[in-house]
């Protein structure tokens, strides 16, 4: 399982610099939120998500 996992990375790895053709950048979008509950007071809510476009 390991082996696979591994091997399965290296390729992603591969796909991601370029090798087989044109590399494609990486999307980062992120959130971030501030609010304020009357029962429990302030809070914080951040998001960060990633994403490898496959052309």
């Amino acid at each position: 399982m390991i082996r696979f996992a591994i091997t399965l990375m290296s390729l992603g790895l591969l796909v991601g610099c370029g090798v087989d053709g044109e590399p494609s950048k990486p999307v980062v979008t992120g959130k971030q939120t501030f609010g304020v509950n009357s029962s429990t007071g302030a809070y914080t809510n951040t998001q960060i998500g990633i994403t490898f476009p496959a052309n």
